[in-house]
């Protein structure tokens, strides 16, 4: 698989050399042996420009299952980075911006490195298939990498299960979760979001009452996007970066 670079606008040098020093300072690298960092951005779009979105990351999900080029997904992150920038994107030829967008960067949690370390003895690894906003964390604070839940949350989805709903994805070292939001989602100030393995606890399909889950990453944005229901959409992706130590 050839890899080919997008270019990262929303981070600096200094932001990930701040990142690595406090892990290598909390020892964390030596106990899991795989260093991961972390950019999620927050966004919401128009109604008009809402299913061109959700169709565009069923070509996601499709290439990631039958393929081993990634040509969508990295027009999608390089389409992150341009609106970020305040540009325009071409999604099947429409020119798109969303209504807002921010960007955070930081490492993922602490059970995340346990399930990575673990998965090296053979253990079980769940899909991080389900992703959840809030809107209980204050915008611009710091989570911590002992989160086990968001602050407060608003709604979570399975990006795989519902057609539009989302996409997995990985490029080379770099796991991908695209989440798209329903329209008629609670109204909210989204400042929050996760990636966790299963149904929020005390839900679950029919005969199913999950009772734990395992968070994989928690993101707390710089920036609050407004969320109104039946009038915009909400969407997070979650970009995920491995190394080793």
């Amino acid at each position: 698989m050839s890899l080919e670079p997008v270019l990262i606008h929303s981070i600096t040098p200094e932001q990930i050399q701040q990142i690595v020093h406090q892990s290598l300072l909390e020892k964390r690298m030596q106990s899991s042996k795989v260093f991961a960092l972390d950019i999620s951005y927050l966004y919401s779009f128009d109604l008009p420009d809402i299913p061109f979105i959700r169709k565009y990351s069923e070509l996601i999900k499709q290439e990631y299952k039958v393929s081993d080029k990634r040509k969508y997904i990295r027009h999608w992150h390089r389409s992150l980075e341009q609106w970020l920038l305040g540009e325009y994107s071409l999604i099947f030829d429409k020119k798109i911006k969303p209504l807002q967008i921010t960007s955070d960067i930081h490492r993922v949690t602490n059970e995340m490195l346990g399930l990575i370390a673990r998965s090296f003895t053979g253990q079980d690894f769940s899909t991080m298939a389900h992703c959840a906003v809030g809107d209980g964390a204050e915008a611009g604070s710091n989570p911590s990498p002992n989160d086990t839940d968001l602050q407060h949350e608003v709604d979570r989805i399975n990006v795989i299960f519902e057609t539009g709903g989302g996409a997995l994805s990985i490029d080379g070292f770099t796991f991908y979760s695209v989440a798209n939001f329903s329209k008629n989602m609670p109204p909210c100030t989204a400042t929050e979001s996760g990636l966790f393995d299963r149904e929020k606890p005390g839900t679950g399909g029919v005969g199913v009452n999950t009772i734990d889950d395992r968070m994989g990453e928690h993101s707390i944005f710089e920036n609050e996007v407004e969320h109104e229901q039946g009038a915009n959409a909400i969407g997070v992706t979650t970009t995920i970066f491995f190394c080793a130590s």
